[in-house]
């Protein structure tokens, strides 16, 4: 049985990964149901999927998919995977004039036909015998067939030799030409159309020769030159006669236009994780601002509140200013600062290093966030915790939850680390600041001035 008579069920899942939390998933967005494979590539041809976001299912983020998955129900494989390009979207007018030509594909073939099929064998006839070259065995003996050639060829070069010499007059060459070139013509490039050819496998299966005549003169629709422009700009990249210049340069227009589009989806991502970024900063806003409230319509038995009342205060206004300042510098395309690997946390003692009296830090515990701490040589009257931050993973938030000082290296982490040990700090009432150095004994020294 033809591949192509075999039923199958096809479903279209549209996929991709959370811009917030990165969880993966796949939602079913279309059933075709089960049908043979040839009328399926039509119901493709006649289906439009809508771009639409995926709702995450863990932390209930809407965001864009990725790309479209088409999957055989029966093998559970995926026949087709469609990126979605974020950066080459199409007017949804020349869409239209689009589809509805690649849906008149064969009326446009049958008005040109005649025309189309002329000038391919007379390509054929200024070379025959490179011609024949790119045939594979299978189209020999097809077009033998149609001029009444019988042979029994032991292999396909010798197949190819045979029917450059024995065919002759140039009525044999294109009556031999057009029955050896049925499937490619009319499977390969009329039936799945302009919108779908795959000129580099066309090229590797049936030679480069035919493959460009016949993505460069097969007959489509206006509104499709825009496609035959880019794979023209595929299959000419190396191209050395004397159109050399030209089509190599279309051929780069073409790679340029791709790596924007690339680039375009890339920094679409990139800007929904900064929005979801910019929301968690203005909750943790708008929870500090409930906090002062709430401080604030304390009844306080004396005619002040408290001094650690009025610390508390102090501290989180401070908070709120510098994190509205954060929010009005943040835009969704603002790139993260590459600041390479984490220093390593030294703790030999330098020259000029000061030591002050550490009493105060006795029985307490200082977190080290930023840094990476890959030796313990020094004896300080308190326990060090450190952590570089990459990740706010549990053993970030042990480390806050048992320090009494917080140590944060500010030029090492993320600003959503950074922010995130702030607010617990000034949550929990414990102390923090924010070290240039990277040198331990330093950092104790001024915890116990901190303190």
């Amino acid at each position: 049985m033809d591949f192509m008579d075999k039923p199958v069920h096809v479903k279209v899942y549209s996929v991709g990964r959370c811009t917030k939390c990165n969880h993966y998933a796949e939602v079913m967005i279309h059933d075709y149901g089960r049908m043979l494979y040839r009328k399926l590539e039509d119901a493709m041809d006649d289906t439009n999927h809508q771009v639409r976001p995926i709702q995450c299912t863990k932390c209930s983020t809407a965001y864009p998919p990725e790309r479209f998955i088409y999957r055989d129900q029966d093998s559970r494989k995926d026949i087709l995977q469609v990126n979605i390009d974020y950066g080459g979207a199409i007017d949804p007018e020349i869409g239209e004039l689009m589809q509805e030509g690649h849906k008149r594909r064969y009326e446009i073939y049958q008005d040109q036909e005649r025309a189309f099929w002329g000038a391919y064998v007379e390509y054929a006839l200024e070379d025959w015998r490179a011609a024949v070259g790119e045939l594979l065995r299978s189209e020999i003996e097809t077009g033998a067939a149609a001029i009444g050639l019988t042979a029994s060829w032991k292999t396909e070069q010798q197949a190819r030799r045979e029917v450059a010499a024995k065919v002759v007059t140039e009525a044999e060459r294109s009556s031999f030409w057009r029955a050896a070139n049925v499937y490619f013509i009319q499977e390969e490039i009329l039936y799945i159309g302009a919108m779908g050819w795959t000129p580099d496998l066309y090229a590797k299966m049936y030679g480069a020769a035919r493959t460009r005549f016949a993505i460069m003169y097969f007959p489509i629709a206006p509104a499709l030159e825009d496609q035959r422009t880019k794979y023209i700009g595929q299959l000419f990249r190396r191209e050395k006669g004397d159109n050399a210049f030209l089509l190599r340069w279309i051929g780069q227009l073409t790679e340029d236009i791709q790596k924007k589009s690339v680039q375009s989806t890339a920094l679409m991502r990139e800007s929904e994780k900064q929005k979801h970024e910019l929301a968690g900063l203005r909750d943790k806003l708008g929870a500090a601002n409930e906090r002062i409230r709430g401080l604030e319509q304390q009844n306080q038995p004396s005619e002040a509140r408290s001094q650690e009342d009025q610390r508390r205060i102090r501290e989180l206004k401070s908070f709120i200013g510098e994190l509205m300042g954060e929010l009005r510098q943040l835009r969704p395309d603002e790139k993260p600062a590459d600041a390479g690997e984490p220093p390593e946390l030294r703790e030999a003692i330098e020259l000029g290093d000061t030591v002050d009296d550490l009493s105060k830090l006795a029985g307490k515990t200082l977190a080290i966030i930023g840094g990476n701490r890959r030796r313990s040589s020094g004896d300080y009257p308190c326990r060090i915790l450190t952590h570089n931050a990459d990740k706010l993973d549990p053993d970030f938030y042990a480390s806050l939850d048992q320090a009494d000082v917080i140590a944060v290296l500010t030029r090492f982490i993320s600003h959503a680390a950074m922010w995130e040990a702030k607010a617990y700090a000034i949550d929990q009432g414990k102390y923090i600041f924010y070290p240039q150095e990277t040198n331990v004994n330093r950092i104790v020294s001024e915890a116990a001035r901190i303190i």
